[in-house]
């Protein structure tokens, strides 16, 4: 099945554009994951992408900066995935978010639906209806 999809030319294609702490683990180091959000933003045009990729890079930067004991969440690899309909180089940046602390994940899971982020959403350019955000909370052991 996996090559009649590259055959017929529908396989999904994504451009891993930033480095997350999935693809750096020395970034979590100890830290255990006990949540991790997936996040898909459709970005209309190939300048939102841009902009939205810039602002994941600006965030990664400030968010390394923090001391260790201040770190209950980090970014996971952002890719892009281009929407072959997109005459205006439009698709997909996704991203992970990996949440280190049960109560700061709790408490900050829907940050993207406040202020500050529809703020920032907007400018990049990015409608509400264009984020879809899926939750997940580790599996504990018995």
């Amino acid at each position: 099945m996996h090559s009649a999809l590259l055959e017929s030319g529908n396989a999904v294609v994504r451009y891993r554009v930033m480095t997350g702490e999935d693809d750096n683990r020395a970034r979590r180091g100890a830290k255990r994951i006990v949540g991790r959000s997936e996040v898909a933003l459709y970005c209309k045009d190939a300048d939102t992408i841009e902009r939205t990729i810039e602002a994941l890079r600006l965030s990664d930067a400030e968010l390394v900066k923090r001391p260790e004991a201040e770190k209950t969440y980090d970014w996971q690899s952002a890719y892009v995935e281009p929407d072959r309909t997109s005459a205006d180089g439009g698709g997909n940046v996704l991203f992970g978010v990996a949440w280190y602390d049960d109560g700061f994940f709790a408490q900050k899971a829907e940050a993207y639906s406040d202020r500050m982020h529809h703020y920032m959403f907007d400018r990049l350019g990015i409608a509400e209806s264009d984020i879809e955000v899926t939750h997940w909370r580790a599996a504990t052991a018995a």
